[in-house]
């Protein structure tokens, strides 16, 4: 029987089978779909990467980091405050549900999560891949309304013979085959929307979760509103006039800053060029230049926080940093210079990243055998 793993991510969805990424995108033929949904004028939608460009042009019905409240109720706090935090038109729906207001109607973040595992499928069937059980990771901290959501997502969307299994043990499947023996490693998930840190114990031969803990309210989006947040005070200081005042030129200025996090991951400086935030705006000709150091100085307290939450689990766990022999990364954050070095000087050892870690949930969700 073939297994395909999934990893529906906040930002990216990634699919595998055998430990090996398969392509879920006709686009650039890459195993990530960012998970992004957009409503057209014309009555259609897109997935994926085309519909991830509209986000810029067409921001109320661009749907994206639906995850962040897959599962939640309208009247959960998490659920207002992301209403407040993206440009989004966020109802209130039957049953205390929140729904994404568009201009095809309303729909839950679970309807969202089920449009991009179908168009990954789609796209799956379309290159004669066929599968008899389907693996889908989801936080460790996901609870029975939001781990029931995920699942009904899965389904709708026509994947076979659906199982959860949580991000945490995806990673240490996948770390299983590409490192040397380890008793305990820590694993250490940052990515778009939730931070988990979990230790996993491999002293029985398969890994055992020993402690694990999630922070949901913080993750690689939260890094982007703090770097749009710099962008439009510099903004304000400079013309006198408040980005933050009109939701698609915020959304759009969302988008410019991850484009930019993502470049300051591979390059000491980058720029914003304000023209494609607001090209009717007084400081449209300018651009804004941010160094590598401007983005760790901006993350530090999100990065910090992570640790507080390191310090619970291990406590939890009843031991001490130098108890682990190895630290995994995940999530598309790892890739960021402030994460790494925070990582290194907190356990006295280097993070380790043999396998992307924007891919390895899903590779090991595919070598999970139930």
């Amino acid at each position: 029987m073939r297994l395909l793993g999934i990893d529906l991510g906040t930002t990216n969805t990634v699919a595998a089978s055998a430990g090996h990424a398969v392509p879920v995108s006709f686009e650039d033929d890459r195993p990530t779909l960012p998970s992004v949904v957009s409503f057209l004028p014309n009555g259609t939608s897109l997935t994926g990467t085309a519909a991830k460009r509209r986000r810029s042009i067409d921001a109320p019905n661009t749907i994206f980091s639906a995850k962040r409240i897959i599962g939640r109720r309208w009247s959960d706090t998490k659920t207002q405050r992301f209403r407040e935090r993206y440009p989004f038109d966020l109802v209130e729906l039957p049953d205390d549900t929140p729904g994404f207001e568009t201009r095809a109607g309303s729909f839950t973040a679970k309807e969202i999560a089920s449009m991009v595992l179908s168009s990954m499928l789609g796209v799956l069937k379309d290159l004669g891949q066929t599968f008899d059980r389907t693996i889908v990771t989801v936080p460790a901290g996901f609870n029975g309304r939001q781990r029931d959501a995920t699942v009904a997502a899965a389904q709708a969307a026509g994947l076979p013979e659906v199982r959860l299994l949580d991000e945490p043990m995806a990673t240490a499947y996948a770390y299983m085959n590409v490192s040397n023996p380890v008793a305990r490693a820590g694993i250490y998930d940052l990515g778009g929307g939730t931070f988990d840190f979990s230790i996993v114990d491999w002293t029985r031969g398969l890994p055992s979760l020993r402690a694990c803990e999630s922070d949901m309210a913080l993750g690689g989006d939260d890094i982007d509103q703090v770097l749009a947040g710099w962008v439009a005070d510099q903004v304000l200081e400079r013309w006198n006039w408040d980005l933050r005042n009109y939701s698609e030129v915020y959304a759009r200025l969302l988008a410019e800053c991850e484009r930019a996090k993502i470049r300051l991951c591979f390059f000491d400086e980058t720029a914003i060029e304000l023209a494609l935030v607001d090209p009717d705006g007084p400081a449209a000709s300018e651009e804004l230049r941010i160094q590598k150091e401007m983005l760790d100085r901006l993350s530090e307290g999100l990065v910090r926080q992570t640790f507080v939450t390191c310090d619970r689990v291990l406590h939890k766990a009843g031991l001490r940093v130098t108890d682990l022999d190895a630290v995994f990364l995940a999530g598309g954050s790892a890739h960021l210079a402030r994460v790494r070095d925070g990582v290194e000087a907190y356990f006295g050892q280097a993070g380790r990243f043999e396998l992307d870690p924007i891919e390895v949930i899903g590779l090991g969700a595919s070598q999970f055998s139930p």
